[in-house]
């Protein structure tokens, strides 16, 4: 497959809204010359930002997403990249949040319940068996994401559910199964504000019905 280049060290993707932040990210970028920056003229959602980032990053043969509050940690990546690449025939490897024995997934108990109630009925909605659609810990074939996120999104925030079914359409004649693989994450904790809001679940639906307007 060619030279690869780990991920996620090549390039660091983020939006900045506040000079503070802005700040950090050049410190960030003055002492490894392996990270820069992007950053937007206006907010785009968060799916606005993950693509042009993506989009932009041309020079590794996996690319990616990951959250930036880290509720995922960075040791969980090499686990996505090697289960992606001990399997040809995947084009995405996600991570997934389940709550069970030797793993450390803390979150709420309302916002667990939240969560299982949203991604069943996406995945009814949407016809795929999905266990965690928007865990923000993804990883793709370079050649596959350009595609992917060649268009933009219909949904600033609910954009995975579209990445799930933008793959379905590239490759109708075999199973999502086999082109995605869901990754049982061995580490994840919800941090601070950053966590999707009661309100957010009340305007899933809305978004949902939009995708799948769109999609159908």
């Amino acid at each position: 497959m060619g030279q690869r280049t780990p991920f996620p060290t090549p390039s660091l993707r983020g939006r900045c809204e506040h000079g503070q932040n802005a700040a950090v990210l050049e410190r960030l970028c003055e002492q490894h010359s392996r990270i820069s920056t992007l950053s937007l003229s206006r907010n785009h959602g968060k799916a606005g930002a993950v693509r042009a980032g993506v989009l932009r990053d041309a020079a590794s043969d996996i690319v990616g997403f990951w959250d930036a509050d880290l509720s995922a940690p960075l040791q969980e990546v090499d686990r996505l990249i090697e289960a992606l690449l001990n399997n040809p025939d995947l084009q995405c490897v996600a991570g997934i949040r389940v709550m069970r024995l030797g793993a450390r997934i803390e979150r709420s108990f309302p916002r667990h319940v939240l969560s299982r109630v949203f991604v069943t009925f996406a995945s009814f909605l949407m016809k795929m068996h999905a266990y965690d659609t928007q865990c923000g810990a993804k990883v793709f074939r370079r050649d596959v994401a350009q595609l992917l996120f060649a268009e933009a999104f219909v949904s600033p925030w609910l954009f995975d559910v579209e990445l799930y079914l933008r793959l379905r359409e590239l490759t109708p004649d075999i199973e999502l199964t086999e082109r995605v693989s869901e990754e049982p994450l061995m580490e994840w904790k919800a941090v601070g504000h950053s966590s999707p809001r009661l309100r957010d679940f009340v305007k899933a639906p809305l978004e949902l019905s939009r995708i799948y307007r769109h999609y159908r």
